[in-house]
């Protein structure tokens, strides 16, 4: 990693030796890390002529699934996002001037309304437990709605391995950036050098490197501020 940022800092390096001062670009300080957790994201949909039983619905199916996850440690239920019932989307010529979208209130054909709701879940367990917590994940999603009820849909998307904890990594990397600052200072022109971290406040960049592995970083720069005095001669 140090001569892979001294490498970098080449560019730097020369502008400084001609007599230029100035910042080089954005530099990356990476670690690979494995996922925390398996995730399996789980939707249902329900639909209905009464607003209020579709609500219900929804808020049994989300007790249900509250009550197959508690008091379990190192398994967890997420929810994604939950709304009201509304009005299903039609092709209208007009809607009423008033109403509210939020609460499906926008219906043209009174009478002859159908209401639906979605909410959407990540059910989670710990990533060690691999395909025996995974098996567990999808009994616990399963028979939420009924099944011979063309109104009630529920679909268990693909499983994913995901990692939750990307700042814990933080101090790792901000020490790695000041390792190899220091390094990179013995190759560099005698002087004032300066390490910026523009992102400190920001979060820690997270990339999929598909299965497990992930990678995690931060970015830098290095500015010359000023060449090193001149020794007075006699």
């Amino acid at each position: 990693m140090r001569l892979f940022a001294f490498l970098l800092l080449l560019p730097l390096t020369l502008a400084a030796q001609s007599g230029h001062t100035g910042q080089s670009p954005k530099q990356h300080v990476r670690m690979q890390v494995d996922a925390d957790h398996l995730s399996l994201p789980l939707s249902v949909t329900i639909k209905g002529k009464d607003r209020a039983a579709v609500d219900a619905r929804i808020d049994a199916i989300r007790k249900e699934l509250e009550k197959r996850f508690a008091d379990q440690p190192g398994w967890e239920l997420r929810e994604v996002s939950a709304e009201f019932a509304r009005a299903e989307a039609k092709s209208y010529v007009s809607r009423p001037a008033s109403g509210s979208k939020l609460f499906g209130d926008d219906e043209a054909d009174q009478g002859d309304v159908t209401y639906v709701a979605n909410a959407r879940w990540e059910l989670h367990t710990e990533a060690d437990k691999g395909l025996k917590g995974l098996e567990v994940l999808r009994s616990k999603a399963a028979d939420l709605v009924k099944a011979k009820d063309d109104n009630e849909k529920q679909v268990i998307g693909n499983p994913e391995y995901v990692l939750t904890n990307p700042q814990d990594y933080r101090n790792e990397l901000l020490d790695q950036i000041k390792n190899d600052f220091e390094e990179a200072k013995k190759h560099l022109p005698e002087g004032q050098w300066t390490l910026e971290l523009t992102a400190l406040a920001g979060p820690v960049n997270v990339t999929s490197l598909g299965g497990k592995r992930f990678e995690v970083s931060l970015t830098y720069r290095m500015a010359f501020l000023t060449p090193k005095p001149e020794k007075a001669t006699k």
